[in-house]
This record gives structure tokens, C-alpha cells and sequence, in this order.
């Protein structure tokens, strides 16, 4: 039976339900749309990662003004997932543009090329992609070009501060003609799996559409009998704190340490700097992260008196501001149920290493959209299908691509020796068998049962690069006995020259940006 979709209530004003009902407006204008949600209540101050993708998402497919965006949000650009110390490796990057240090098509001399890349330049710090070398300078994305015009190296992602961020989605969404109504649902009637009506203490609420934006407290989903697909992930409990930090000590990346029972992050936005600590409750009291915790904060805390030191009882961090949260790593099976669709954490969340959350679930959202948009707002089962597919393919392929950070450390703690070998998946064996085969050649025709083309947001590349600098070795390359010419070297040395140069004369730091050209 079809049904026809002419107004949608969303329930939950968080990030994630705003963006959703700003992209079913956008494609379908002719739909009433609502979100309901104790707007009075105070926004989080929490620092947000994303990922290349929420560019265009956010400047494209929902035509927000990037001017505009800038002035009133004040993103932080990041360049990269800058693994500092991970399990006592070598730092290395996880930049947005790996495929750049890859051989082009038909690059004379391709195996020398690609035997570089996999012996010198995959984790050499004189080997950097512009994103990398953003980093390592500390610098913005933004420059002056041949012209003098002020332009952007696009290959970046954002930091964002969720009360400027949530502020301005919500200002949007009025200027946009979504009525934001501040009140909180407090009973769902159902038949079934059906919403037939939900209600606050004082209105009821009928739509042809509901959304449940509610986060972990999945106030319409946890009505409906749907399967919930356990990831397994023995991460499940984090800590997070701000701390001050001036413009001028911005760093444009996601930090990521490991811990003795998980991995600390390090987000740097407008406003402040954002820490935590993502750790496996089976292994660690919460007091006892909460001091490990503690003495991470005061080595990377500017102001901190024991900066560097081991923190504990001279820590500066107050137990009274840290927040706690508790999480299982998965997601329904099924995200759209008859007449409900659940999204971002009410859906499903896999712990934020590769910081996927708001991105992901943005794009589900524009996908969303544009089914109901060129269906004409008439939507089936097959619709429905549809969509939890796109649900489905996206949250295992993150779950693969946060499995092998772990599948391939070499910590030494009982946590890390547990996760370290652990099975990801069927999958995630695969991909390491065509990196053994073929190396970093992703462009080759590998058969579609290996499920390669089931991959959503992280590409093959992007599972090298991790996998790489994580140790593992490709039997191919091992088993060759290759020299590398002097021309190849010097082409390859003189081109990442040119990008670290680039980088260092002509990128503004975000202070520069913000200060001395934007003038905020």
C-alpha cells in the first residue's frame, strides 16, 4: 500500500533532526514540516568532527551560503585523523586526500612509484599531502592564489561548536518555513509498528511521516519491534570535557591517542578545545578512566601548571565538568518501519573514531529526501527498502573501517591485546587480501562477490592508508625485489617539496583567517 507523505514531524531538535527536516524541505517544498523538541533546554557545548563529504552535503545539497556559514558558525577546517600515538607506533595521518599519493593512471614507471609510497613515503614526515602539510603547519586551508583572490583547498572537513552549529540550523530552519515547536513528546501511541499518534502533556501530534531524532533516548523507536544489530565493539562508555584555548594554538585535526583501555580525542573548535576519552567499561572502572582522563587533559591543557606530567591529584580538570555517556556500538536493522523513520544515534552509532556520526547521517538524510522527492511523496515498501538498504551499507562499511584500527594494533595492555587480531569481518579479510595480491592498485577489477562495491563512505584507499600505517605488509611489494631510479625519487621528493612549501608561504592559520582577513 502506498502511502502519500504530506507532512513529516520530526521529533528531537538536535543537529542531526534539524539537518533532516532542512533536506526534506529542500527537495520537497510542498511538504509541512515540524520539529518538536524542548527547544528551552540548553545546547550542548560540544565540540562536532566530521568528514570531507559534509561540504558538499552542507553547501550543495542543501544550499547553505559557505559566506554565511563562516561568519555565523565559525567552523575550525580539519585536514585530517592525526594519529599522534596509536598502540606506540609512529604518528601518521589519515588525511582527506590519501588517493594523492597514489600513482595516477598511466604513470610511466608505475610500480616504482607505487614500491615508494610503500617503503618511504606512506608515514615520512617529508612525504605529506597538502592536507597532511596543513596540519604539520598548523595552517587553514585558506590562501591567496596567483590573483590575489582569497580561495580554498577543498579536500578539508569541519570542527564545529554544537551551540553555534545547532543556533544556526535552527535559524535556518524558520527562514526556511519549518515550524520549530518547543515542546517534549511524552507518549506514542501505536498499532502495531505503526505510529498512530504521539502526544506532550498538553497536544497530540498526527503526521503521514514521523522521524525519531531523539538520540540514544529513541522515544518513538523503542515502540517498535526492530532488530538491533550488535556490533560487538567492547568500547562503550566516554568522557568529555572543554577546555580554553586561544586562536593561535588551533591545530586542524582530529588528535587521537590511544589509552590503556581505549583512545583519547582532541578537537580544537572556534571557542575551546574539546577532549575525551572512548573506553571499554569491562576493563576500567569509571573512576579509574576518569584519572586517566584527568592526566591526559593536563598534558594537552596550555594553561595547565602540570602540563605533560601525569596529572592525578593536581589535575586542573574538575570531575563536576566532565560529561559521561554510555553507548553500544550498532544500529537497527530495519531504519525506516512503516510510518517512522529513526535517525542519527536513534538509528544507530558506531563509536567515533573516524568521527562519522553527523556526516553520515546528513547524508542519509539528503538520500532520504530524494527518494521521497522522486517518488512524488508516495512511498511503499519498496521505498522503504530502499532506504534501509543505503542504512545498512553505511554502517558496515564504518563499522569495517573502525574494525581495522583495531584489528591491526599491537597494544599491550589487556584491552589491546584483546581487540588486537579480533575478526571484523568477512570483508575487512578480503580487503586485506587484495591489499596482498595488488598493493595499493584499487583501481584493479576485483570480482563484485568480495563486496567491494558495497563500500559507502571509505574506498579502498582509505583502508590502505590505515592498514599500512598500522604495519601491515602487502605479500606483493615483499616479494619483489624492486629499485626505485634516482628520476623517480627526485620527482617524487621535488613534488611533496612543492606541496610543503605551498603550505608553509602561502596558507593563512585560522587566527590569520579569522582575525586579520575576516575580522571577526
Amino acid at each position: 500500500m502506498d502511502d502519500e507523505i504530506a507532512d513529516v514531524t520530526v521529533v528531537g531538535g538536535g543537529d542531526v533532526g534539524l539537518l533532516t527536516a532542512l533536506s526534506i524541505r529542500q527537495v520537497n517544498p510542498d511538504v509541512r514540516v515540524r520539529v518538536v523538541d524542548d527547544f528551552q533546554r540548553e545546547i550542548p557545548q560540544v565540540g562536532k568532527s566530521t568528514y570531507r563529504e559534509i561540504q558538499q552535503l552542507l553547501h550543495g545539497s542543501l544550499g547553505i551560503d559557505e559566506s554565511r556559514f563562516i561568519s555565523e558558525v565559525k567552523p575550525v577546517w580539519k585536514a585530517s585523523v592525526y594519529f599522534r600515538d596509536w598502540c606506540g607506533r609512529p604518528e601518521f595521518h589519515y588525511p582527506f586526500d590519501p588517493p594523492d599519493k597514489y600513482p595516477s593512471a598511466g604513470t610511466p614507471n608505475a610500480l616504482e612509484h607505487y614500491y615508494y609510497l610503500y617503503e618511504e613515503a606512506h608515514a615520512s614526515p617529508d612525504h605529506l599531502t597538502r592536507c597532511e602539510a596543513i596540519v604539520d603547519h598548523a595552517s587553514s586551508p585558506w590562501f591567496y592564489g596567483p590573483n590575489g583572490d582569497l580561495d580554498r583547498y577543498d579536500k578539508v572537513a569541519y570542527h564545529l561548536d554544537t551551540e553555534r552549529f545547532n543556533t544556526f540550523l535552527r535559524t535556518l530552519c524558520r527562514e526556511r518555513g519549518i515550524s520549530l515547536v518547543d515542546d517534549e513528546i511524552v507518549d506514542v501511541e501505536t498499532d502495531g509498528n505503526r505510529i498512530v499518534t504521539i502526544r506532550s502533556r498538553g497536544q497530540q501530534y498526527e503526521s503521514d511521516l514521523y522521524v525519531d531524532a531523539t538520540g540514544f533516548s529513541r522515544v518513538l523507536r523503542s515502540e517498535q519491534d526492530v532488530a538491533f544489530r550488535d556490533f560487538g565493539f567492547p568500547l562503550d562508555s566516554a568522557l568529555n570535557v572543554r577546555i580554553d584555548r586561544g586562536l593561535a594554538d588551533v591545530i586542524p585535526a582530529t588528535i587521537v591517542e590511544s589509552g590503556d583501555h581505549g583512545w583519547f580525542w582532541h578537537i580544537d573548535t572556534y571557542d575551546d578545545r574539546d577532549l575525551g576519552y572512548v573506553y571499554a567499561s569491562d576493563y576500567v572502572s569509571d573512576e579509574d578512566a576518569l584519572d586517566e582522563f584527568r592526566a591526559y587533559v593536563d598534558s594537552v591543557d596550555p594553561a595547565a601548571p602540570s602540563a605533560g606530567a601525569s596529572g592525578g591529584a593536581g589535575s586542573v580538570l574538575d570531575a563536576d565538568d566532565v560529561d559521561h555517556y554510555e553507548f553500544t556500538a550498532g544500529y537497527f536493522e530495519q531504519a525506516w518501519v512503516e510510518n517512522c523513520l529513526a535517525i542519527g544515534n536513534a538509528e544507530g552509532f558506531v563509536e567515533p573514531l573516524q568521527s562519522t556520526a553527523l556526516t553520515a547521517n546528513t547524508s542519509l538524510a539528503v538520500q532520504f529526501a530524494n527518494l521521497l522527492s522522486s517518488r512524488g511523496q508516495r512511498v511503499d515498501d519498496d521505498a522503504r527498502d530502499a532506504y534501509n538498504t543505503a542504512v545498512s551499507r553505511t554502517w558496515e562499511s564504518i563499522h569495517d573501517f573502525v574494525g581495522v584500527h583495531y584489528s591491526y594494533s599491537t597494544g599491550d595492555t589487556p584491552f589491546w591485546r584483546d581487540v588486537g587480531g579480533m575478526h571484523v569481518s568477512d570483508r575487512v579479510g578480503r580487503i586485506d587480501a587484495a591489499f596482498d595480491r595488488y598493493g595499493y592498485d584499487w583501481t584493479v577489477d576485483i570480482p563484485d562477490d568480495e563486496g567491494f562495491a558495497d563500500l559507502k563512505v571509505f574506498s579502498l584507499p582509505d583502508f590502505y592508508t590505515i592498514m599500512r600505517n598500522l604495519g601491515v605488509d602487502s605479500a606483493f611489494y615483499e616479494s619483489l625485489d624492486v629499485t626505485v631510479s634516482d628520476d623517480v625519487e627526485r620527482s617524487e621528493t621535488e613534488r611533496y617539496r612543492q606541496i610543503r612549501d605551498q603550505v608553509a608561504t602561502n596558507h593563512l592559520t585560522t587566527r590569520e583567517l579569522y582575525q586579520g582577513v575576516l575580522n571577526f
